[in-house]
Parts: C-alpha cells; structure tokens; sequence
C-alpha cells in the first residue's frame, strides 16, 4: 500500500492554519512473503510472522493470495510453521503463493478469473491456533486489534490520567498482557487463571509512560516489577502493593522457586 504525502494540500491546510497531521509509525503492508524469506527479512516467532522494513520488525501474518474460493472459500491466514505450512512446503506448493500482511482485511482473487474478493475478513488456520496456543482471536480483525498498541507521546495533558499514564492506558496493558500470553519476561512464570492474571504488569523500560510502543513495553509479574530498579521498589512499598505481592507470593511460591525466581528468597527467607 503507497502512502502518498499530498504535498499541496498540506500546504493549503498550513495557510487556513490547521492543525499539522503527524506521520504515524503504522502502515498497513502487503509483500510477497517468499521474496522477503529469501531476503531474511521474516522472522517466525510465537506470537506471530515479523517482517523486517526499514530497521524495525513489523508483525503480521501470512495468507494466500490467489485461491478457488468458489470451491473451497476463503483460505485461513497463518501466524507460525504449523503442520499445514511444513506439509505445503514438503510438497512443493507453499513458495510464491503467499503474501505477508498486518491488515485486518485482504482482498483474495479467484483462482483463474479476475474476480476479487475485496475487504475479506479471513479466519485463522486451526493448526496455527494449536502450535501458538492462540484464544483470544480467531480471524484478521482480532489479530489486527491486539496491533492497536500507542506509538506516540500525547499532545497535551487532557490526554493523561492522575496517575500520569495515557487514558487508554488500561486498554494497552491488556492488549499487551494477551498478546505476551500473561508470562513474565523476567522469571517467565505464566498466569493461567484469569483472576491471578492482575498479578502480570506492563513495565516500561524507559521509565516513560508516555512512550507505550512495544519496544519500551515489558511483561513482569507483580515481584519482579516490584524489583526492577530502586524506584520501582520505593514505589510497591504501599500497603495495596505489599499485600498484592505477598499474596501472589503465596499462591505461586513453589512454581517462583522452581523458575528460579532471583527475587523470591528476598521474601521467604
């Protein structure tokens, strides 16, 4: 997809003195995913298909392009090297038939006719579902949806809560939990039980609450944040957080222990 600057027109809305319209780091690609593998620009990870563009990795999916959808619907997308995609490989029809996309829709031409299938919402492959361990989405516009992660610092303080975090602050923290699947990049304990998932947090790396794209993002549990740094740990000295760790402390003491956990001693000794 070409993003055109319209040059002239912002100009124009320069002179009638509108507001300027920054440029944002999302772009909704399509690209031949064959041609960018033999690149080395596609990484497989657990939590979805990275392209490589301009020094930063974009996350997506796959799909093929050109299908009989007329005899056997619309094709599924693909987020990992599920068995489908291994047994297309093995039997020589995987490569050039796919293309890499981050969008919620796709358009998907019949096999043998121009016909498009414009805006196609497409489901995901059941063997993708089974390897990645995926529930919380099942088609292109609830993978787009978990994308929807802020990039840049707000303009103005009306968009800050008390706290000092962006007002959809609570929206990505849980994009984000769901898409780490609720593991601590730390110790990597994973929360299972949907109550206990409040004792996985979002960290910002920087230090800035402002900065909320994935690279300043990082899940912890409740005791490793708590020790991340000496702030932090000024900051979980208050009655709620200290009764929050212990009690997250209690209930998966023997699990933090066998993880190796650097910070459970501190607690339990």
């Amino acid at each position: 997809m070409k993003l055109y600057k319209f040059e002239k027109l912002s100009q124009k809305l320069d002179l009638l003195n509108f507001p300027e319209v920054k440029e944002s780091r999302f772009e909704v690609v399509r690209k031949d995913f064959s041609e960018e593998e033999s690149k080395g620009n596609i990484t497989f990870k657990d939590d979805g298909i990275y392209l490589m563009m301009n020094g930063i990795e974009h996350k997506g999916y796959m799909y093929i392009k050109i299908a009989d959808v007329d005899q056997f619907g619309h094709p599924k997308f693909h987020i990992s090297n599920c068995q489908t995609i291994i047994q297309q490989q093995e039997q020589n029809r995987f490569h050039g038939h796919y293309y890499w996309s981050n969008s919620n829709i796709v358009d998907i031409q019949q096999r043998r006719s121009s016909k498009i299938h414009k805006d196609t919402i497409l489901e995901l492959c059941y063997n993708c579902r089974i390897t990645a361990n995926i529930s919380d989405y099942n088609n292109t516009q609830g993978f787009f949806e978990l994308l929807d992660i802020q990039d840049k610092e707000p303009q103005n303080k009306e968009e800050l809560d008390i706290r000092g975090y962006v007002k959809k602050w609570q929206q990505i923290s849980k994009k984000f939990r769901i898409e780490n699947k609720f593991t601590c990049d730390n110790c990597k304990i994973k929360i299972e039980n949907k109550f206990d998932q409040r004792f996985i947090q979002v960290h910002h790396r920087n230090g800035n609450k402002l900065i909320n794209n994935r690279e300043n993002l990082q899940c912890l549990c409740v005791l490793c944040h708590a020790n991340i740094d000496e702030r932090h740990t000024e900051n979980f000295q208050n009655r709620r957080s200290v009764f929050e760790i212990n009690t997250f402390i209690e209930k998966y003491k023997d699990e933090l222990i066998s993880l190796n956990n650097q910070f459970i001693n501190n607690y339990i000794n």
